[in-house]
Order: C-alpha cells, then sequence, then structure tokens
C-alpha cells in the first residue's frame, strides 16, 4: 500500500491523471481509505511545518492559489476556497470539514500532497526522503 501512496505521488509529480488514477485504483476499501490517511498527514505535517504559528486564512487561500498555478494545466482542483479549507482541514486533523465530495477530496488530498513534497522539502532533500521523514513522524505520533 506504501507503494501505491508512493506512486501516486510520483503521478503527481509527473503531473499524469492517468496515472494518479492507476496508482489508487488496484487498491481495495481499506487500503484507500489508508492511503488516503497518509495523504492526509502529509498534508497536514507540511503546513504545520511551513506555518509553525498557525497559518491565517489568507496565507492558506496564498498556498491554494500557488497550488492551482503550478497544477492547473494538468487537474482541476476546484476554487481556491475548497484548496484553502482542504489545507487548513488536514492541518487541523479534520479532513470531513473542507467539502463534501469525497472523491474530490481524495485526489486534491494526493495533488496537494505531491506539489507540498516538491516544494517545501530543504534543498538539499529529494521529495521521498521527506516523505519517509513525514511517515517516520506518523508511526511516532501512534
Amino acid at each position: 500500500m506504501e507503494e501505491a501512496v508512493r506512486e501516486a505521488y510520483r503521478a503527481v509529480i509527473a503531473k499524469d491523471g492517468d496515472r494518479l488514477v492507476a496508482a489508487l485504483a488496484g487498491l481495495d476499501e481499506r487500503e484507500a481509505e489508508t492511503a488516503f490517511r497518509y495523504s492526509v498527514f502529509v498534508v497536514g505535517f507540511i503546513v504545520k511545518d511551513v506555518f509553525r504559528n498557525g497559518a491565517a486564512e489568507a496565507e492558506l487561500l496564498g498556498l491554494a492559489d500557488k497550488i492551482v498555478a503550478s497544477e492547473s494545466s494538468w487537474v482541476n482542483l476546484g476554487p481556491r476556497e475548497d484548496l484553502g479549507r482542504l489545507l487548513a482541514a488536514a492541518a487541523s486533523g479534520d479532513i470531513a470539514a473542507s467539502s463534501t465530495d469525497r472523491a474530490d477530496v481524495v485526489g486534491n488530498t494526493f495533488v496537494v500532497g505531491g506539489f507540498l513534497l516538491t516544494s517545501f522539502r530543504l534543498n538539499d532533500q529529494r521529495w521521498w526522503n521527506y516523505l519517509d521523514e513525514i511517515w517516520t513522524a506518523m508511526e511516532s505520533a501512534g
């Protein structure tokens, strides 16, 4: 299942929607839910890492604008306000508050996570090493 999540992020970074769908298509319902929870944790972790004192709505909307500008050539992420809510919800751990359309939330969470992994990693760090650090933190958190 972890490999499917990694492949989903590879697809996002390659800006390949078909590859993203294929990466997650083989997961059963339990695995898909776990993969989604991993991606939510990744987004929330990075948002909290970037905005260490908490993010104001305007800051999250500014980040949402950057994500839309970067990713809109290959995927429709919807309005920036929805992405701002997704970012805030992931940071709070309550992703259900972000949207009513579960499919959009799942897809957008992976797209946002891929963007954040590549944008906010350390200069000498590969995105997958950053992902490993985040997953280690997730395992430590229980």
